[in-house]
């Protein structure tokens, strides 16, 4: 059985590029929901999976997104990831309920944008979709947490 790699906050902070403060106050503030959860003393434990939230949630803060957009959108992709761990990509599909309504699913699941205005997409027309990479996304957190594990200093928890 192959050992899963899991990193702490510092660590995966670090492979994932976000500023380990900012993302402590972002859990605080309810904005990011996914993150492991932990209890006070120990460190929080991401895996692979994890890291696809944490990922994500930077790179959607880096495209315009606010905090709780990003962490929603980050999380509801991350699930659906761990859910169909061989899918290569997940599709955020937006509905015109406002943009808080939304859903992921397997980008193989979600219409053609021809039949957009054919079908109803979880009860709802689309509105809109965008795609993620997850081959992509874990191949890069794999590579990242490799290269982290073979520095892990005496100051990391």
């Amino acid at each position: 059985m192959a050992v899963v790699p899991k990193l702490t906050t510092i660590a995966a902070c670090r492979v994932a590029r976000v500023h380990r403060d900012r993302f402590n106050e972002h859990v605080a503030a309810g904005h990011f929901e996914c993150a492991p959860k932990t209890v006070p003393g120990r460190a929080r434990l991401f895996d692979p999976d994890d890291m696809i939230a944490l990922w994500l949630f930077r790179e959607l803060m880096d495209d315009g997104l606010d905090a709780r957009r990003a962490g929603a959108v980050a999380c509801a992709v991350a699930l659906e990831a761990r859910l169909h761990p061989d899918e290569k990509s997940i599709t955020y599909v937006q509905d015109y309920f406002g943009p808080d309504h939304g859903t992921a699913v397997p980008t193989s699941l979600v219409p053609a944008p021809d039949d957009w205005d054919k079908v109803l997409f979880s009860g709802s027309d689309i509105r809109k979709t965008t795609t993620f990479n997850i081959a992509k996304i874990r191949a890069l957190i794999a590579h990242y947490t490799e290269e982290e594990r073979s520095i892990i200093g005496p100051d990391d928890d």
